[in-house]
């Protein structure tokens, strides 16, 4: 008995166990298996999930032929960037926002002011947008949702405390609150035992958070942002659940903004000081938490001798999760599929006000399979080495400067077999409205073969570096595919979910 004496049902399961990129292997085989594969609506589906980073849903009950048909519109709609509608939305508040951050298709705005103004994108063009405030105004807050594993909102307040240790000059502390509450009610979360609230223990002087939470564990980082003050960042990392404080780390003013996980046990803190990236293992019980070493560390470029990093920030969604909450949709994101992004910011010391930025790219499951490649350099005993850029880097990144970005032509750039994620959330514009392009997502008729576009491959392709931020030629050759409308759009930045496109314009003086 042979392989292809097997019904066709069993020998189709067999092949679903094999990765995506190896069932196409498999169809050049024989024409047996090329007529199996090319009409077995369950291999097409494993192949098309692949190839998009998605997974599949299997609490979904739509039949694999409907999911296949919506995931291949759902392919071509991104290909040809062609939106089912253009839709102007009003901010509520015409003025600078310090943070914004679309996900899941929820839009939230935060205002200089502290005030949190949030909406829910519209799924057709004559659909309401309605803006929620979701919390006073004079209030430092920062949010995080948590929409597919928890049903979990988390919002960060910070509240001045005055302390009269000195009559003369009264010292001000800060209290931090973190309220878990459940997207679905609104209320506190059924979950959570209580709020999670801890004070600075230094003199602050305009504090900011950011906020990532996946698994039982939450990651919180506060830093100061207010001239004069230069308090240490300050890292907590808790079981949001039980309250349990399982990790406080303490870095020189300057080092950090935001955290990224890359399994539930692990989160990545990118340190503007050292120019390193900063692999942490969350703790298994509180006995552990006296160790504040980092467990792995990634080296970026080094700098020229008279340049420093001004900030860096990363993104990447979605977050590790066990799987998606709405049972309707056929398909999720893949968290090990993701792509994160990095933002970077370099000054001179001398003229801190000018600025050169740059971002690059790299895969979720690139940055945890260093690991493993690069093992030697783990430490459980003090702080190790770190993996030299040039080891790990190259192969696996894409690096942009943003003067070589087109900001008029509007397109979407995607690694292969992965997703663009979000973009950078700190710099806002005096705007008022914004442009919103969700593509078609629905159901149609089986596409007849196309050409994709092509990835972009440039073996060891250097960064433009004009002001010579670097101290030698930064290579990235990650492959990338370029998208792009028919029509051009004069758009400051774009920001991206799983199905919508945001478009800020540029500012009209």
């Amino acid at each position: 008995m042979t392989l292809f004496d097997l019904p066709p049902e069993l020998l189709t399961r067999v092949l679903l166990y094999l990765p995506f990129t190896s069932v196409p292997n498999c169809q050049r085989v024989n024409r047996y298996l090329h007529v199996l594969i090319s009409e077995s609506a369950k291999l097409q589906y494993h192949i098309h999930l692949g190839i998009s980073g998605l997974m599949d849903n299997p609490h979904c009950s739509l039949p694999v032929s409907e999911r296949l048909g919506r995931l291949r519109a759902r392919e071509r709609r991104w290909e040809e960037l062609n939106f089912d509608f253009d839709k102007i939305i009003d901010v509520p508040v015409v003025a600078l926002w310090k943070r914004r951050r679309l996900s899941g298709g929820v839009l939230s705005l935060v205002y200089a002011d502290g005030a949190l103004y949030e909406t829910q994108l519209p799924g057709e063009a004559g659909k309401e947008v309605k803006w929620k405030e979701t919390f006073p105004k004079q209030t430092q807050i920062d949010a995080a949702r948590r929409v597919y594993e928890h049903d979990l909102y988390v919002l960060v307040i910070v509240r001045p405390r005055i302390v009269h240790t000195n009559v003369a000059r009264p010292r001000v502390i800060h209290e931090v609150q973190v309220h878990l509450n459940q997207l679905s009610t609104g209320g506190p979360h059924p979950n959570a035992q209580h709020i999670i609230s801890f004070e600075t223990h230094e003199e602050f002087g305009r504090p900011w958070s950011a906020t990532e939470c996946v698994g039982d564990h939450l990651v919180l980082v506060l830093r100061d942002r207010a001239e004069g003050y230069k308090p240490d960042d300050q890292v907590y990392v808790y079981e949001w659940k039980t309250g349990r404080l399982k990790m406080r780390l303490r870095a020189p003013f300057g080092s950090y903004s935001f955290p990224l996980f890359l399994t539930a046990h692990m989160f990545l803190l990118p340190n503007s000081t050292t120019g390193e990236l900063e692999y942490w293992q969350i703790p298994q019980n509180l006995s552990e938490a006296t160790f504040h070493q980092p467990h792995f560390i990634l080296s970026l470029p080094r700098l020229g001798s008279d340049k420093v990093f001004g900030c860096i920030w990363c993104r990447a969604e979605p977050n590790p999760t066990n799987g998606p909450r709405d049972i309707s949709k056929p398909f999720y994101a893949d968290s090990h599929s993701a792509i994160v992004i990095f933002n970077i910011v370099i000054q001179s010391p001398s003229t801190p006000q000018d600025t050169t930025d740059f971002t690059f790219f790299v895969h979720r499951s690139s940055l945890v399979g260093y690991l493993d490649r690069f093992s030697a350099f783990i430490s459980s005993d003090g702080r190790p080495s770190p993996v030299p850029y040039d080891s790990w880097g190259p192969s696996a990144c894409r690096w942009f400067s943003h003067n070589s970005i087109n900001g008029y032509q509007m397109g979407a750039i995607s690694a292969v077999f992965g997703e663009l994620s979000q973009g950078n959330e700190e710099h806002g514009a005096n705007v008022p409205d914004i442009s919103f392009n969700p593509p078609e997502v629905g159901v149609e008729p089986l596409p007849s073969p196309r050409v994709r576009p092509k990835a972009i491959i440039k073996s060891l392709d250097p960064l433009n570096d004009p002001d010579c931020c670097f101290e030698g030629i930064v290579y990235s050759s990650l492959p990338y595919t370029v998208h792009s409308s028919q029509d051009k759009y004069d758009f400051f930045e774009l920001v991206l979910d799983e199905e919508d496109i945001l478009g800020i314009p540029r500012v009209r003086t």
